[in-house]
């Protein structure tokens, strides 16, 4: 069953692209809850583990905005599903199972799911480096219900978080992954769009969330993202 969050055409969300790390421009990035699943993440730089996907290079910048200034030392977290919904720390399959997700989550009584197990494929932390950048080796992450595509991060600096948020991908560039690589294609296209998903439900407009990622192999491809943030 899918679980579909119906929304008028005029209240869509007003979502722009990341900037690259050579634009010379930067954005303030919107902010995003950070969802039912977060738990801290361990120090690494490839998240993978033995889970299966198109590799992506994912390097961020965090900069200073508008000064567009690089940070250095900020911690930058994040995390994601696998490319068949499935988060670690959790119970495999409760993607696809909205009335299981309904019932961990008391339907809608509780923000945050207590994990059930030790696992932590697809979580990891970098500390920016001098020029603000932070890379991670990661999979595109898979959709489930009712989430489009999309990966978590954090940014923390001087044990202050200044941002929570969300990237997101084209939704040609997820239904062709979809629709034809394994093990995607175990549930095909996405039926959510910025439109009906859960968490953009109540967003006016998400700014600098868009991915572009560029094909370097036929199993890896390369994105990047200026992640701007008011530190006043």
């Amino acid at each position: 069953m899918t679980w579909i969050v119906r929304q008028d055409n005029d209240s869509e969300p007003k979502m722009t692209l990341t900037p690259n790390i050579d634009d010379e421009i930067c954005v303030l990035s919107s902010p995003i809850s950070e969802g039912p699943y977060y738990l801290k993440s361990p120090l690494r730089t490839d998240i993978r583990e033995s889970r299966k996907g198109k590799t992506l290079n994912l390097k961020f910048q965090i900069v200073d905005y508008p000064s567009c200034n690089p940070i250095e030392n900020a911690i930058v977290e994040i995390w994601q599903c696998d490319a068949v919904g499935n988060y670690s720390g959790y119970k495999e399959g409760i993607g696809h199972n909205i009335w299981e997700s309904a019932k961990q989550l008391e339907f809608g009584k509780k923000q945050h799911i207590e994990s059930s197990n030790k696992s932590v494929y697809l979580r990891g932390y970098q500390k920016t480096d001098l020029n603000g950048n932070a890379e991670f080796t990661t999979i595109i992450p898979g959709w489930y219900d009712p989430r489009v595509p999309h990966i978590h991060y954090k940014v923390i600096l001087d044990d202050k978080e200044h941002l929570t948020s969300e990237l997101y991908f084209d939704q040609k560039f997820c239904n062709e992954l979809f629709t034809s690589v394994a093990p995607y294609n175990q549930y095909g296209e996405s039926p959510y769009d910025f439109r009906n998903d859960k968490s953009l439900a109540n967003v006016k407009e998400g700014t600098g969330l868009i991915l572009t990622p560029e094909k370097k192999s036929d199993n890896t491809v390369l994105a990047t993202a200026k992640i701007g943030i008011k530190l006043t």
